[in-house]
């Protein structure tokens, strides 16, 4: 029996179980009838805790083709390929806009490997990676399961998923973003192929700042700022979504055998004081109260919220064409460097290679640009395949910024990193600690509980 997965880091965006139901429900139940969904009994289980980058202003223009912003030609329709035949077993916890998405990629399979059958199962999110596991473990369970990468690490210890560096061959790797695949690495072995990712960057007001006068450098945000509460910032006091700031500072947060690196240089100091200085001017807002945030910033209070695409819908149903995003800030030292995390596919590894042929067609197929677009389309999510056409001008910001986004680490120091990491900006902006201070001490602190 696989031990409870740890549970997530605390962080403010929505399982996909939150999101809202799609406009096309109908739509869906239909295709995934048609695509053979639900034919399974799910495994009764408890429920388990669950390259140099662009310069800032010639972001946009500098991938735009990378990441399918320029439209796409028409294709004419795909060639069936017959020699593709059996049966392949998806379990997954896509619902509501996710569902519509998943509708349409299986569709779009479907006409393309009609002889290919995918027969799919929802779990209820919190019970997927135990009903998996417990599955895999028993010699049954499904040929393919989407998950986020934060199961990855206790998937692999359990041994249930399969690793696809020989299956996958390198090439077909290029077309993800860097940072979403990293993600699906694990000590070394790739053992997903992404679909989606999420990172935070920078929202902003278009009625309160005009676009010529957006912020270029961390800088430039403080005295924008200081020109008034209406040019203002909300900044979720959270490790999460401040971390962008430590490597822009110049500050490493690990080395290669997982100690903490924070204190050997003055970069995350640096960016403490800086947060501290702006956390001081009237209208900017460094706090932990994330629903006072987002309140402030749809009502107009201030021009910049560091978020993610979680809350896109919240916000333009507030805003409406109001609301843009643009890239987050370049430091002193380099660009902004949010965390990025992914959702994948991942493969059974007791499947047999005939199975194991079958499985990786539809995983590729999951992966492929063709559904990028359609995930973008029908859910609102960042697609990891970079060749998708996105054209959500609310989307292609947080794309711009997957260039210069680092993957989150899933590393088990990042267990200690969390929860001190944390501490540390409180320490400074709520307790007006010594930013040099606190930095020795939270490295401290975590690499003792490491014992590094």
């Amino acid at each position: 029996m696989l031990t409870a997965f740890a549970a997530q880091p605390a962080r403010r965006f929505p399982t996909r179980a939150a999101w809202p139901q799609g406009a096309l429900l109908l739509m869906t139940l239909l295709l995934l009838l048609l695509a053979g969904c639900n034919d399974q009994t799910p495994t009764p289980t408890a429920a388990v805790t669950p390259a140099p980058a662009p310069a800032h202003t010639d972001t946009a223009a500098a991938l735009a083709p990378a990441a399918g912003l320029m439209p796409a030609p028409t294709a004419a329709p795909a060639t069936p390929i017959p020699d593709v035949a059996g049966t392949v077993v998806l379990w997954h916890s896509w619902s509501g806009a996710d569902a519509d998405a998943l509708a349409t990629i299986l569709l779009t399979l479907q006409q393309k490997y009609p002889k290919l059958k995918v027969d799919t199962l929802f779990v209820a999110y919190d019970d997927l990676p135990q009903s998996y596991a417990d599955a895999v473990q028993a010699g049954g369970g499904p040929d393919l399961i989407l998950a986020p990468n934060w199961w990855l690490g206790e998937m692999v210890a359990a041994g249930v998923v399969q690793p696809l560096d020989d299956l996958v061959p390198p090439e077909r790797l290029d077309a993800f973003w860097p940072a979403t695949l990293a993600n699906l690495y694990w000590q070394g072995a790739l053992y997903g192929l992404p679909t989606n990712f999420e990172l935070v960057t920078l929202f902003y007001n278009r009625v309160l700042i005009e676009e010529t006068a957006l912020p270029k450098t961390t800088a430039d945000l403080l005295a924008l700022a200081q020109q008034g509460p209406q040019t203002g910032i909300g900044l979720y006091a959270s490790l999460y979504h401040l971390y962008w700031g430590l490597p822009a500072y110049g500050a490493q947060l690990f080395a290669d055998d997982g100690k903490v690196l924070l204190d050997q240089s003055t970069g995350a100091a640096n960016f403490l004081g800086w947060l501290a200085t702006l956390n001081q001017v009237d209208g900017a807002y460094v706090d932990e109260d994330y629903s006072m945030l987002l309140d402030r910033f749809k009502k107009g209070e201030f021009a910049f919220l560091v978020d993610g695409p979680w809350s896109v819908a919240d916000l333009q149903s507030a805003l409406g064409d109001q609301l843009g995003v643009t890239l987050l800030p370049d430091g002193p030292t380099a660009p902004a460097q949010p965390w990025l995390s992914a959702d994948g596919v991942f493969m059974n590894p007791t499947i047999t290679p005939e199975q194991q042929r079958l499985a990786l067609v539809a995983a590729e197929h999951f992966t492929s640009a063709e559904s990028g677009a359609a995930l973008a389309t029908f859910a609102h999510r960042l697609p990891a395949n970079r060749n998708a056409t996105v054209t959500d001008p609310l989307l292609q910001g947080f794309i711009h910024q997957a260039a210069t986004a680092q993957p989150l680490p899933m590393i088990a120091a990042m267990d200690q990193v969390w929860g001190y990491g944390g501490d540390m900006f409180v320490r400074v902006l709520d307790g007006n600690e010594d930013p040099t201070t606190v930095v020795k001490e939270t490295t401290a602190l975590i690499n003792d509980a490491n014992g590094k």
